[in-house]
């Protein structure tokens, strides 16, 4: 298959030239911003000022404001030698016509502690279809990177349903020696891009048997509210976006896929983030909805859906 890579490209101007003109606005600008490092110094009663040697303040330097505090081992990375480093790593692994319509969206939440760039590849696109609807859906790759030590740095891969513009998860490599630890290693951070475009074809494949897999509403609204930590208001939530779904795309196991996804991808009506009207939070709670609903669709109430139809 052409679309399996081992590939370094021989020329890759056109895909640098899109990074480049991404990387000079002004709001990439601000995302790649640097941070500082502070020592962070207390007070008590009848005392000097004193350093606490155990841990540290991180500074945005766009803003001056403080991103959050960190232990002394906290090694600090800097957004622009991740994405430098995430942008090399792409232009040497896909052929230059993947790059083709590419987008690049940039997110911050709490002021500027939790980063996430994500690369959205149309080149890498395939049609779901099911007996009432087709849309297709895109290779994504997203680098999630925070200053205040709420998650560790790495990348989330997945898809984009350009029908709806719902994200969903296939993949997360944010785990293990990914921390911003002293030992931490930016060589061994790139992504093996072979085996995430071969499991994006075989997730194609398997989105693909969700879509030919109909079962009852009944069901449906069963399984939703059998997921595990799914509360009653949330499952009702739920139940009424799967029927929105099911006008389009058909009752089947797609349809609840994207109902569940829809909920990790937009801040809505249907599914408002507390606090985002006056707290700086939307990205991290988006990043951690995309993180439920991905144990949610690996689930054995998920799957049993597919073992019944």
């Amino acid at each position: 298959m052409n679309d399996i890579l081992s590939f370094r490209s021989p020329t890759a101007q056109v895909a640098q030239d899109l990074f480049i003109e991404h990387n000079e606005t002004e709001k990439a600008q601000r995302f790649l911003a640097p941070v500082s490092e502070k020592d962070l110094w207390f007070e008590r009663p009848g005392q000097l000022m004193n350093k606490l040697n155990s841990h540290k303040v991180l500074v945005d330097t766009w803003t001056g404001a403080s991103t959050g505090v960190v232990g002394d081992k906290y090694k600090v990375t800097q957004m622009r030698d991740f994405t430098d480093a995430t942008e090399r790593m792409l232009m040497d692994a896909l052929p230059n016509d993947k790059f083709k319509d590419m987008e690049i969206h940039d997110t911050m939440s709490h002021g500027s502690a939790v980063r996430c760039r994500k690369y959205t590849f149309p080149a890498f696109s395939k049609p779901i279809e099911t007996r009432k609807h087709s849309t297709e859906v895109a290779l994504t790759v997203a680098l999630v990177q925070s200053y205040d030590g709420s998650t560790s740095n790495g990348f989330v891969t997945g898809l984009l349903d350009f029908f709806c513009t719902n994200g969903m998860i296939s993949g997360d490599y944010t785990k293990g020696n990914k921390r911003h630890t002293s030992g931490f290693n930016l060589a061994n951070f790139i992504l093996d891009m072979d085996k995430v475009v071969k499991d994006f074809y075989n997730d194609i494949q398997r989105y693909q048997i969700w879509a030919a897999t109909d079962i009852s509403v009944v069901h449906a609204e069963g399984a939703i509210e059998s997921l595990p930590g799914m509360s009653d208001k949330l499952a009702k939530g739920m139940k009424d976006q799967y029927l929105t779904e099911v006008q389009t795309r058909g009752s089947n196991v797609w349809a609840l896929a994207s109902a569940l996804t829809y909920y990790s991808s937009h801040n809505s009506e249907e599914f408002p983030i507390k606090g985002s009207a006056a707290n700086d939070n939307v990205a991290r709670a988006l990043l951690d909805r995309s993180r439920k609903v991905n144990t949610w669709l690996r689930s054995s109430v998920f799957q049993n859906l597919l073992l019944a139809a």
